[in-house]
């Protein structure tokens, strides 16, 4: 009886232990050691995720991860990308080129660099060991070239590269997979994946237009099970409802805490409820909450402070200015070629509309949210 007991109460403090809140980068890190794959969904541009996502870098090499993998540069330069987080001095015009071939002006933020110029100050750190890489997973979508279109938007009427085919979702996850099987998984290593929310669900199958999306997480789930696990930041569902139950639950909760990691199928977090999102779930259309969709949780800022990324200055120049100007004008066209000086409109203002991607916070207090004896612990 005694034995039993004692079992009992060893068993619940794992579980206690096991539904803890921990400091971000701990949560991170601690699940980086158990699992060869985690999937870090996100938001477009927010600060202070980039920001995280920089400081992160050294506590994934001490737990044995050495890759980073995002969908932010393209894999066609992922020579170039190397040889940038190695080089002897840091070279801000080669990481500028290397955002240039993603989107041109599309997408020239500071914190994106940032992040890749941690891993270069990583690196440069190490006496010996291999070095941290980051690994590009984007690829060119849209025809590059006005002189192809005939004046149309390539944009406006999708007119990708002819070499995809197919729902362009899913080819991206296919590309997606390929690219971190060769240089990852097929030897055996770690990573952590950091991109759009909706590349990283796992047995979560999103519906849109009718059709079953492809990801690169469904993809991931199917092959490795719970040897890949998803993580959302605070906000990278687009349901203003949802974030504002989650803040709220919060607010209410005894902690307070600014921010967190967490473990979201044994906790009140989890049981969360998801209502905007149409799909199914291990094969099965049903209601959702966030664990049915997300194994962790990180929380580092209420949406409504969250700072929209900066732009890269002196990001366009002379070398760099032919390549941009036509790989815009083939999604926005005109007759005479675009300046500089329009394209530098141009960029400020996407960077000025950036938070406008993001959610909003529902006021909806139809669901009021009762003070909890800790949001971290699901009651019985």
């Amino acid at each position: 009886m005694g034995d039993h007991n004692e079992e009992k109460q060893t068993n619940s403090r794992s579980a206690s232990k096991s539904v803890a809140l921990k400091k971000p980068a701990l949560y991170i890190s601690d699940l980086c050691q158990s699992h060869q794959v985690v999937l870090l969904g996100d938001q477009i541009g927010v600060t202070q995720h980039l920001d995280f996502l920089a400081s992160l870098i050294p506590s994934l090499y001490e737990v044995g991860v050495t890759h980073l993998a995002w969908e932010f540069t393209n894999s066609r330069c992922q020579g170039v990308l190397d040889e940038l987080l190695t080089a002897p001095e840091w070279e801000q015009n080669t990481c500028s080129e290397i955002f240039a071939d993603l989107l041109g002006i599309g997408f020239s933020y500071s914190e994106y660099a940032a992040v890749l110029q941690a891993v270069w100050r990583f690196n440069k750190s190490l006496t010996d060991g291999v070095p941290f890489r980051v690994i590009a997973l984007g690829l060119p979508s849209y025809v590059e070239d006005p002189d192809l279109l005939d004046g149309r938007s390539a944009a406006e009427l999708q007119l990708r590269n002819w070499w995809m085919g197919g729902h362009y979702r899913d080819m991206t996850a296919f590309h997606m997979i390929n690219v971190l099987t060769n240089e990852v998984l097929r030897h055996g290593q770690r990573v952590v994946v950091y991109a759009n929310a909706d590349q990283t669900t796992t047995n979560f199958i999103q519906w849109v237009d009718g059709l079953a999306t492809t990801t690169l997480g469904n993809l991931l789930h199917r092959w490795m099970g719970e040897g890949v696990q998803r993580v959302l930041f605070h906000g990278a569902i687009s349901e203003g409802a949802l974030n504002k139950r989650v803040e709220d639950l919060i607010a209410t909760s005894p902690e307070k805490p600014d921010n967190f990691g967490i473990k979201l199928d044994a906790s009140t977090l989890g049981n969360v409820a998801v209502n905007e999102l149409t799909g199914s779930y291990d094969g099965v259309e049903t209601s959702f909450r966030l664990r049915d969709l997300a194994n962790g949780y990180v929380y580092l800022a209420k949406v409504e402070d969250w700072q929209p990324s900066t732009l890269t200055e002196n990001f366009l120049n002379s070398s760099n200015y032919v390549s941009v100007e036509s790989r815009y004008r083939a999604l926005d066209p005109q007759e005479d070629r675009y300046s500089m000086k329009e394209l530098e409109a141009v960029r400020r203002e996407g960077q000025e509309r950036l938070n406008e991607s993001w959610p909003s916070i529902s006021q909806d207090d139809s669901e009021p949210v009762a003070p909890k004896k800790g949001f971290f612990r699901r009651r019985a």
